[in-house]
């Protein structure tokens, strides 16, 4: 057994063990350990024993060729997957996919994976590596999963519990000024209906370099602006969330609606309520996994393991329109690129006392970005329920590897929705800085159209 393995299987032992009880930070000596074995965010900078998971060098920071605006090709545009996993050979690669799309390639007339190369292309700018290597010795969650000791970035890299790993999942590098121009559909069998299209304006706090003024003085993580654009009868409407450091308070939320004239807080927008942005067909959580407030649910560390997931997915923004990404019973599988990648697998459950209407749900999280790639969900009666898949894509400018467009397939009703496809010209991402006034009650209604 390598070193690499034996580290892994003392970190499940140690998390298997550990309860409600509070999480101390690790050794000044252990965290040196995010400068040799690991990388800065936490992850094996060794490759695997086959080859077929290359060393971590450093991630993707030179600049990709020139594309269409905001959308950078891949490297390799042009480069062919390795195999393709469907129905014929599934019993051969099982192993290395989630639950979820095991019952996909099973059961979905036409699914199936295109795998290609592995490149870890993760990074993330110089200053979030210094607050990640802080963090490891002063980061501290209690009892409560309330977190102290916090100075941004990733909390706990070097991850002992469920609730931390699950932590380091919302804190998850995702740049830090991004605008997001795109659309939200809902498909079932058919043609994809659009759901709405909206302008995302995203600010991450917790990643601002030095010398950025901080408003919220280091107590909000991330706050969020939509502006929806289409359908018409909604244009217009608006709705600012900020989203506090702490993992167990309800997001702070308001809407402004053109209609009325009026700014009005929102009550909840987090866990199992509907969301606005898929026609209520989706929760509030399950965007990009799972997002929001985490403490309605017992987390535990299955295991990690080497899995097919998407990843490095440039290509797929190129797509002009809706008919190359979205297909009656899925997305394209030409247009997604699969990659073998070590990632955790967490499993919450409904804790005692509390209500959520999925008891049961799994993530799997990228070991190099904390990013969730794939979940999967259960219902009541413990049938398979719902199966997402996050895409990624690579942006060396920030650097980093950001969160694009979420597909949640429904498995019961036989429908999917697609959260932030990019299907034309105008739509995209950009990166400029936005001050932090735009993130307020008092901006959201000052600027609603009157």
């Amino acid at each position: 057994m390598n070193n690499n393995n034996s580290i892994v299987l003392a970190l499940l032992a140690s998390s298997l063990l550990s309860v409600s009880s509070a999480q101390a930070a690790v050794s000044p000596d252990e965290a040196q350990t995010l400068t040799t074995t690991l990388t800065p965010m936490g992850g094996e900078r060794a490759g695997n024993a086959q080859g077929t998971i290359p060393a971590w060098s450093g991630g993707q920071t030179t600049p990709l060729p020139a594309g269409k605006p905001n959308r950078p090709p891949l490297f390799k545009p042009d480069e062919k997957p390795l195999f393709k996993i469907d129905a014929a050979n599934l019993a051969q690669h099982q192993e290395k996919l989630s639950v979820g799309e095991q019952y996909l390639i099973k059961n979905v007339s036409g699914y199936f994976i295109n795998v290609y190369p592995t490149y870890r292309t993760a990074a993330a700018p110089k200053h979030s590596y210094e607050r990640v290597l802080k963090n490891a010795t002063t980061t501290r969650m209690d009892d409560h999963q309330l977190i102290s000791g916090w100075g941004g970035s990733i909390p706990f890299p070097i991850t002992t519990s469920g609730p931390e790993a699950m932590a380091n999942t919302q804190y998850a590098f995702r740049g830090i000024d991004r605008t997001a121009t795109s659309s939200s559909y809902v498909v079932s069998g058919g043609a994809p209906v659009l759901a709405n299209s909206t302008i995302g304006y995203e600010t991450m706090a917790g990643d601002y370099p030095p010398g950025r003024e901080d408003p919220w003085k280091g107590q909000i993580r991330y706050s969020v602006l939509v502006e929806t654009v289409a359908p018409a009868y909604q244009a217009g409407e608006k709705i600012l969330g900020v989203i506090d450091q702490q993992l167990n308070t309800v997001a702070q939320a308001w809407t402004y609606l053109p209609g009325q004239r009026r700014l009005r807080r929102t009550p909840n927008v987090q866990y199992d309520v509907p969301s606005p942005f898929t026609s209520g067909v989706t929760n509030y959580d399950e965007q990009n996994g799972f997002q929001g407030a985490i403490d309605r649910y017992d987390w535990k560390i299955v295991g990690k393991k080497e899995l097919y997931v998407p990843y490095n997915n440039n290509n797929f923004l190129n797509a002009t329109s809706i008919e190359q990404i979205m297909k009656p019973n899925s997305a394209n599988p030409e247009q997604m690129r699969w990659e073998l990648h070590r990632a955790w697998i967490l499993e919450g459950t409904v804790k005692s006392g509390q209500r959520h209407v999925v008891p049961k749900r799994r993530v799997y999280v990228d070991e190099d970005t904390w990013q969730i790639v794939l979940a999967d969900e259960w219902d009541a009666k413990g049938a398979f329920w719902k199966a997402t898949q996050v895409l990624t894509y690579v942006e060396p400018s920030i650097p980093g590897v950001i969160l694009s467009t979420n597909f949640v397939y429904n498995v019961q009703s036989k429908s999917y929705a697609v959260f932030n496809a990019l299907t034309g010209e105008g739509e995209g991402y950009s990166y400029k800085q936005m001050p932090a006034a735009n993130f307020s009650p008092r901006y959201l209604e000052a600027s609603g159209v009157r």
